[in-house]
């Protein structure tokens, strides 16, 4: 059984029993959504995205999150630390962490991630990811090397998928039967791909109805 395999399996048993995670606004300091390093689809890719995700939506009802939008699909590269409010470029972790990734990626080439199909975790619709060759790797292990003390967030965690969350939970599901039966019939789903030519470094800011992103730097791969 693949990670994604034991993800939807989750998932599916959360969505049934009504007792799937439900997200919620971040407030200072909280867990999630915090500094962020990410990849993000290409025009072509995200409107793939976008369009699986209002599908989704349909099923899942109001007062859910579309993170899937063309506006805020990603790849989560890492996490930094924990949520700060309107966070400002001139931060110092935001100017360390940004010496860090220009100086990870250097001498890196572009590399392929290909969206496989979908599955369910137990917040989420998600769509799953495989990336081509060892760079997507060796970007992780450059980057966690360059952060040194910076890296403390995430130390001794390792993000050993690639995926984009299409949707968050945050209300009750409209229609979980029908969602689990529409997400399984989706699981080997070829959305398209996207060459990856530079990673963000950005911050997450609440809008009212989803996340959103406020990107600080695009960093290019070489």
């Amino acid at each position: 059984m693949t990670i994604f395999d034991d993800l939807h399996e989750k998932g599916r048993t959360a969505v049934l029993a009504g007792e799937h995670y439900t997200e919620t606004p971040p407030v200072d300091g909280g867990p999630a959504w915090g500094l962020s390093v990410t990849l993000r689809p290409s025009a072509a890719l995200a409107a793939r995205l976008a369009e699986v995700t209002a599908e989704a939506a349909a099923l899942t009802g109001q007062g859910h999150w579309p993170t899937g939008n063309a506006h805020s699909s990603h790849f989560t590269v890492r996490c930094m630390e924990r949520y700060r409010t309107g966070l400002p470029a001139e931060d110092p972790m935001v100017v360390r962490v940004g010496d860090a990734l220009r100086k990870a990626v250097v001498g890196l080439r572009p590399f392929r991630l290909e969206v496989t199909g979908l599955t369910l975790t137990p917040g989420s619709v998600m769509a799953c990811a495989e990336a081509d060759g060892d760079t997507a790797e060796l970007l992780k292990d450059r980057f966690t090397e360059a952060l040194a003390d910076d890296g403390h967030y995430e130390a001794g965690f390792r993000r050993n998928i690639w995926y984009a969350n299409l949707v968050h939970f945050a209300a009750p599901i409209a229609e979980p039967a029908l969602l689990v039966d529409w997400v399984g019939d989706r699981r080997q789903l070829h959305l398209g791909e996207v060459l990856i030519t530079e990673v963000e470094l950005l911050r997450w800011d609440y809008d009212g109805s989803q996340m959103v992103p406020a990107v600080f730097e695009a960093v290019p791969l070489t």
